[in-house]
């Protein structure tokens, strides 16, 4: 059984309205361009973002699993904190076409700020999850917040700019980089022969290395 995309925007919808405006809803489209997946969104205030913007890092991080369908429970359930320290629960449910290729995803990031306040009343409402783990998710407006999120992420880890880095610094900041998913994002090279002020020659020959020493 297939879902059109005007069903799924009318059931989101009304999914919002009963979970109220502490429940985002994200429809993402897999089938485009994979740094403007969002097609849909219920009460995207939650987390700032729109109609046409990026994916969450959690996507290109686990896309190759995603694509072939592997550990897709792990995105049943899980919570993750927003920058500025609310707690978010989250499900995220693949959806597949007629030949079994996931072609897009169904979000729900519910804020439970309020309800943890609560906790002692609305325990069952929350969920009993929490044991699970928490995993970092950064809920971007698109590709360029997130990969100026990892770059940062490194600069914290190393402790210096990428332009300042040895050549062993900038191999461990590119295989994080490229762990990350960071690399699947069109004309990442760009941004990246800026941040480790090399050429596009010799990024492609670290990024064959850190690849090299992985596979092994």
């Amino acid at each position: 059984m297939q879902f059109s995309l005007e069903f799924i925007e009318q059931f989101t919808d009304n999914l919002g309205k009963i979970l109220g405006p502490k429940c985002e809803i994200v429809v993402h489209d897999f089938t485009g361009d994979l740094e403007h997946t969002i097609v849909h969104i219920v009460n995207g205030e939650n987390t700032g973002r729109k109609v046409g913007d990026a994916p969450t890092n959690l996507f290109f991080e686990h896309l190759q699993a995603i694509k072939e369908h592997k550990k897709t429970e792990q995105f049943s359930e899980y919570y993750t904190f927003t920058e500025d320290g609310r707690t978010i629960h989250s499900s995220s449910t693949f959806l597949a076409d007629e030949n079994g290729d996931t072609v897009g995803a169904i979000c729900v990031n519910y804020d439970i700020s309020e309800l943890l306040r609560m906790n002692s009343a609305l325990g069952a409402m929350i969920g009993s999850g929490m044991d699970k783990g928490v995993v970092k998710e950064k809920f971007a407006r698109n590709v360029q917040e997130l990969m100026d999120h990892y770059l940062l992420e490194v600069v914290q880890e190393i402790g210096k700019p990428g332009s300042q880095m040895d050549r062993a610094e900038k191999l461990r900041a590119l295989a994080y980089l490229d762990g990350k998913g960071i690399t699947l994002i069109s004309k990442a090279h760009v941004k990246l022969c800026e941040f480790f002020n090399v050429s596009k020659y010799t990024l492609y020959n670290y990024l064959d290395e850190v690849r090299k020493k992985g596979a092994e």
